[in-house]
């Protein structure tokens, strides 16, 4: 266990490639970002036994995806970015902080469980607000910061609160030009930190990805190579290819199969990935994990590459507002009232990863911890909207914790990164926009068509998804006739036990054998369902089933 000798604080930086040391003097610096050097440097005149005094002009100068913990003989101060893409947990023990990337390495052997916090791990993958799944570990939230002076008072604050409910009230020809604005700054901000260095980027069918690699395209970077993965002639590779001859990139394509996926999922590498990205709150992320760890084999990507994604462009333009709901166009003073409208929906979408959990008593513990999350972190005299209220919830609970551990597979394999769409300028101009242009992604889809960078953004380049394999898809039409009368939850309830892990493009359920799978009669929704039983027994000892 590696920790400093200060006799007050101690932080333990796990094995990942997140955290570096810096000294001045007495102060003691650990910094995790791209370019941490660079980044030390403009802050260490900042850096004085009175810091605490500069902390805005410090997490400004930081930029946009950070973690930093400074530490002196008698004071600490943490702080982490608007997504919280570098995670830090503390606990307080004994009149003494402790800090580190995982919660698991702080607990002791008879750490107490939060039994709710447990509960609302098992069925969503994600513990909520600044819980851990344990009672006395805590988790700094997304655009927070603490301070601790000894024999003073803990501070502990949020510098930014993602507020989607402090809309403007302007035509959509203003968002579409500072949304045009926002794009250009972006790539400006990509190409400055990239200096030059190979950039990789996993691209799909989606837009995020296909905005990145065009936008670079469209400022002229030509350093930079694609790839993408999944199962033979799916369509997502079918997309990825074409956007990338159009672009003249280079593009490698990993072939995931359910044998070549389930040898690895029982691989040395994947057992130890588990071990060191488990960080107490959430489930991590395999999306992308074999694909790097078969491009890194051939030398397709180098350590001194930069990875660069599109999260979470889907959540933060209004692709995940549920369009279920007939939403309510005025502002409301009782945030219950708004809450009570859209809390069924938001429940089913985030709670059911297990259909075994979902009873009234489970519902209504779920509720009740969201409701205090609200309470405690949302003004009281706020005027809210319906379904900012679930955009609020959705940015501070899945995206902030499980969504971000995409990032953790570039740090498990040493590789930088770079997550531009949660640019702090980029989130802040989001939460700005109201529902109309957001549902659907109206304004998204309509700038990326009006900019079409790189001539991409055609109908020509866009794909109606179809089920790989091909011949399976006849199979399914054949049985689903004798589900016409059984109805349509019946046949999705089918459909994920026995066909998903045929059909599934990255193979992600064949954590499990496949008759494993469809002996398990709980009702899992999808691969996060059995991830989670694997990190419960990692941290417990044991998992519920």
């Amino acid at each position: 266990m590696n920790k400093n000798t200060n006799k007050n604080f101690f932080f333990l930086p796990g094995q990942l490639n997140q955290w570096e040391k810096f000294n001045k003097g007495n102060i003691e610096v650990w910094l995790a970002s791209i370019n941490k050097k660079d980044k030390f440097e403009s802050i260490n005149k900042y850096l004085n036994l009175n810091y605490h005094f500069n902390i805005k002009k410090i997490i400004n100068i930081l930029g946009d995806h950070f973690g930093i913990i400074i530490i002196t003989k008698n004071s600490v101060f943490v702080a982490t970015d608007l997504s919280r893409s570098y995670p830090i947990y503390w606990k307080n023990k004994n009149n003494k902080l402790y800090f580190s990337p995982q919660a698991h390495l702080l607990k002791d052997y008879n750490e107490q469980i939060k039994e709710e916090q447990l509960l609302a791990f098992r069925m969503s993958g994600y513990t909520t607000d600044n819980h851990t799944l344990w009672k006395k570990i805590y988790n700094m939230r997304s655009g927070s910061y603490l301070f601790y002076k000894k024999n003073s008072k803990l501070i502990i604050k949020k510098y930014f609160l993602y507020k989607p409910w402090q809309i403007k009230n302007k035509n959509i020809d203003f968002f579409k030009n500072n949304l045009k604005k926002e794009i250009n700054k972006l790539f400006l901000n990509i190409i400055k930190e990239a200096n030059g260095r190979t950039l990789i980027v996993p691209l799909s069918a989606g837009l995020d990805s296909r905005l990145i690699i065009s936008g670079l395209k469209e400022n002229n970077y030509n350093n930079v190579k694609c790839f993408t993965y999944g199962l033979k002639n799916n369509f997502e590779y079918k997309v990825a290819q074409k956007i990338a001859k159009k672009l003249e990139y280079d593009i490698e394509f990993v072939e995931i199969t359910q044998k070549k996926a389930r040898d690895f999922f029982n691989s040395k590498y994947f057992t130890n990935y588990l071990k060191l990205t488990n960080d107490g709150i959430s489930v991590p992320t395999i999306h992308s994990l074999f694909a790097i760890h078969c491009l890194l084999k051939t030398n397709y990507i180098k350590k001194n590459d930069i990875l660069i994604n599109g999260n979470s462009g889907d959540f933060i333009s209004g692709g995940h507002i549920p369009k279920n709901i007939k939403y309510s166009n005025k502002s409301s003073k009782s945030m219950i009232f708004s809450f009570n409208k859209v809390f069924d929906v938001h429940f089913l979408k985030h709670y059911s990863l297990w259909e075994a959990f979902i009873n009234r008593n489970n519902r209504t513990i779920i509720k009740n911890i969201l409701l205090k999350q609200l309470h405690e972190n949302i003004p009281r005299k706020t005027r809210t909207i319906e379904y900012s209220l679930l955009e609020f919830l959705e940015f501070e609970n899945r995206q902030t914790k499980h969504v971000i551990n995409c990032q953790r597979v570039y740090d498990y394999y040493k590789l930088d990164w770079l997550l531009p769409l949660w640019n702090k300028s980029f989130i802040k101009f989001w939460q700005k926009v109201p529902l109309k242009y957001k549902l659907n992604q109206l304004l998204y889809k309509e700038v990326l068509s009006e900019l079409d960078y790189g001539g991409v953004w055609t109908k020509d380049y866009y794909i109606k998804p179809y089920l790989t394999p091909r011949w399976l898809s006849f199979f399914k039409l054949f049985i689903k006739v004798f589900f016409i009368f059984l109805g349509k939850n019946k046949w999705h309830k089918f459909e994920r036990r026995y066909f998903n892990y045929w059909t599934n493009i990255i193979c992600d359920l064949s954590i499990n054998s496949y008759l494993d799978t469809i002996k398990n009669k709980n009702g899992f929704r999808h691969a996060v369902s059995f991830l989670a039983l694997k990190i419960e027994k990692l941290n417990l000892g044991k998992s519920w089933k």
